[in-house]
């Protein structure tokens, strides 16, 4: 321990003499520390939202696409009603649900998973409501839509369970979570039984919550509080989005097989089939540009990763070159190379544990200032301020090392007596 003491105090010692150039240094392990922090608060942030729990399973799920024959067509037929079309829709949903391959079918509007299109809702009860919980999504859907992306209760209850309550189109469901951002209520369970006045003056009954569902894999799931209301069958017809799960084991072509059928067995009344999509393929589109953000911010991590070997290799290397008489000379007064590779590495790490509390001042100033990722209403957290400071000190002493260490080990299998021969 003593043994240790001195040498850390030669270290500063030594450092104070040559305040010149590691003052340059410094300056440039604290930029990189701070830049490197807001790269790794944000991939923390990132991940941990990747890795919540969605709420919803879209595995063998399809969105059958449907359009309205144009009116120059020679099979449309004029002057439907809204009671015919919505009878023709009615008939499509048989169809597809009397299909071997499908499990469920589902009907929405603005409703399914990794959506572009959404719709928003205000509900009060008492002296309760959501206007102050940010974006609160409505999602107005037939029945068996928690069966097709298979949420289930907030309290176990299972999907087909859900889609029983939503029989009644005067019900809704809602997630759990729906009042904890505003009235720190951690359960709607309370509420069930209770009627809700919405925005445009319905008055609706609370007969179940859900355990929270996201938007998709990167929007946080604080930020998708939602309710899923049942429209009466006689408005069918105005849904916008047609969903179906498929058997796990019956999922072979299904999109190809519904599609030589849809001419024949799908085309009622004025309706047809135009597309049937897979949610893997509407995953894909629709998080393509969180995807190529996140991989720019771990590229871009990798590449200053890369620099700063490079650049404390180069900065090391000539450090150290320039110090190979100094290495001699210890290494004749009886110096290990152990004891010269711990003085050249210690001398790297201790330079960084010195600008370490100032790179952390810049650090909470990113956070105190919003710069970053806010990640459940926050942007600053202490425990995950810790986690990041301390991935970013561990990430950067790994490069001093491996910037330090192939310098070092160079000079010192050098022989004393070559190293001096210059002197």
């Amino acid at each position: 321990m003593l043994k240790l003491y001195r040498m850390k105090r030669r270290l500063l010692t030594q450092i104070r003499a040559e305040w010149r150039s590691n003052i340059w240094l410094a300056i440039e392990l604290t930029i990189i520390s701070v830049v490197l922090f807001y790269i790794v608060d944000f991939l923390w942030v990132r991940f941990t939202v990747i890795n919540e729990p969605l709420g919803f399973n879209v595995d063998h799920c399809y969105r059958v696409q449907f359009a309205t024959l144009p009116s120059g067509s020679p099979e449309y037929i004029p002057d439907r009603t809204a009671e015919e079309s919505n009878r023709d829709i009615l008939t499509i949903l048989d169809r597809l649900g009397a299909r071997p391959e499908v499990e469920s079918v589902a009907m929405g509007t603005n409703a399914h998973f990794y959506n572009s299109s959404n719709s928003g809702e205000l509900l009060t009860v008492d002296t309760f409501n959501t206007g102050g919980a940010g974006m609160f999504l409505n999602r107005m859907v037939s029945p068996d839509f928690p069966k097709v992306f298979r949420i289930y209760g907030a309290h176990g209850e299972s999907p087909e369970k859900l889609a029983s309550l939503l029989e009644n189109p005067l019900t809704f469901l809602i997630s759990d979570d729906a009042f904890k951002p505003v009235y720190g209520i951690g359960s709607m369970r309370e509420f069930i039984g209770k009627d809700f006045s919405t925005y445009g003056g319905d008055t609706i009954r609370l007969v179940g919550t859900y355990s929270p569902v996201r938007y998709d894999d990167y929007v946080p799931r604080d930020y998708t509080r939602s309710m899923m209301r049942s429209m009466p069958k006689s408005e069918y017809y105005a849904f916008n989005e047609l969903v179906v799960r498929v058997h796990d084991n019956m999922d072979n072509d299904f999109a190809e097989n519904l599609m030589k059928d849809a001419d024949s067995q799908y085309r009622v009344g004025n309706y047809f089939i135009s597309a049937v999509d897979s949610f893997k393929d509407i995953r894909f589109v629709h998080q393509r540009s969180n995807v190529m953000v996140t991989r720019f911010y771990f590229t871009g991590g990798a590449f200053l990763a890369m620099n700063i070997f490079l650049g404390l290799l180069g900065t090391f290397w000539f450090r150290t070159r320039r110090r190979i008489p100094e290495i001699a000379i210890r290494m004749v007064n009886g110096a290990t190379r152990g004891d010269i590779l711990r003085r050249v590495v210690g001398e790297g790490e201790l330079i960084l544990l010195l600008v370490t509390p100032l790179a952390i001042v810049f650090d909470y100033q990113i956070v105190h200032l919003q710069l970053n990722q806010p990640y459940e209403n926050a942007y600053f957290d202490p425990a995950r301020f810790a986690i990041c400071v301390l991935l970013t000190l561990s990430f950067m002493a790994l490069m001093i090392l491996a910037g330090v260490i192939l310098p070092a080990v160079k000079a010192m299998r050098l022989q004393p007596a070559v190293a001096l021969k210059s002197e």
